[in-house]
């Protein structure tokens, strides 16, 4: 990401802004890279023509990604015609007014205003297509993409469940920076697809977060939730898997932050040691916080 450091007051910043700011009215077909302002993108905004309306969660994950220095240029141009209307770059404009940053972009200027419909027609690559380019497979993606956001969660502080969104270019650092997440990517591919007390992403961040405290208990804690093998009756893993099958089968469903809590709880028990011999001691209280990873 170039950003400018010269000041936005200084004499130089604002000749530079007046003049982008006109740019725009050039009739003739061309394209240029320039510095552009808070300032500039919001006056720009103006030209807004019957544009697509703008999708508020894009300006701020743009903006996000501007901030933390992860914006990358894709080649694609700011686009005006040569009436002076903005045909595309909208929602880049707004994320810089957003985030308050100059930034070097490539302004094309002098388009034909019947572009307008043939312009950003395409779909915007998911994190399952980021992965994939990084040489994940098709399947195991699709998991690793579901999964990746709840243990950026849990690193941040946050309940896994939360609803927070993350950029594929976040999502591809944790993946590529992180051997324990690829591990645990490797060991859920292995486990049944047909009867599944919990989604593989589910089963991902948890085997992910129990190895953060034991390697070895978190894989036979996962296996067994699964399998059903080796399990006594008066185990919290018999109780919570036996429940989590029930409910499938008759069509109920819990919430994540219920189903990952229940999950917790049970390994807490599980290491602790304790018997149960019915299934709601392993199931949050409506009173009761999230709750630790035991060791």
């Amino acid at each position: 990401m170039n950003v400018l450091a010269q000041p936005a007051s200084s004499p130089a910043a604002i000749d530079a802004d007046l003049a982008a700011i006109h740019l725009p009215d050039q009739k003739e077909f061309r394209t240029q890279q320039m510095a552009v302002t808070p300032a500039v993108a919001s006056a720009w905004l103006r030209r807004n023509d019957a544009n697509r309306k703008l999708r508020q969660r894009a300006v701020k994950q743009y903006a996000h990604d501007i901030r933390r220095g992860a914006w990358k240029m894709t080649g694609e141009t700011i686009k005006f015609s040569a009436t002076g209307r903005l045909l595309d770059g909208q929602h880049r404009l707004a994320a810089i007014v957003e985030s308050g940053t100059t930034l070097e972009m490539g302004v094309t200027t002098g388009l034909d205003n019947g572009v307008f419909d043939v312009i950003d027609t395409g779909r915007s690559r998911t994190g399952v297509d980021v992965l994939v380019i990084e040489g994940v497979g098709l399947r195991e993606s699709a998991t690793v993409a579901a999964a990746l956001p709840l243990i950026i969660n849990y690193q941040l502080g946050l309940d896994p469940h939360s609803r927070s969104r993350y950029s594929n270019q976040e999502l591809i650092e944790v993946w590529s920076a992180q051997e324990a997440v690829q591990r645990s990517s490797q060991f859920i591919a292995k486990l049944p697809r047909r009867v599944m007390p919990i989604t593989h992403s589910k089963a991902l961040f948890l085997h992910w977060a129990f190895c953060q405290r034991d390697v070895a208990a978190a894989d036979e804690f996962i296996e067994r939730l699964f399998t059903g093998e080796r399990l006594g009756r008066n185990e919290p893993l018999y109780q919570l898997r036996q429940r989590l099958l029930y409910l499938k089968i008759e069509g109920q469903t819990i919430s994540d932050a219920v189903l990952l809590h229940a999950c917790i709880k049970t390994w807490n028990a599980t290491r602790l040691g304790r018997m149960y011999s019915t299934w709601p001691p392993v199931f949050p209280r409506s009173d009761e916080d999230f709750p630790e990873i035991a060791r």
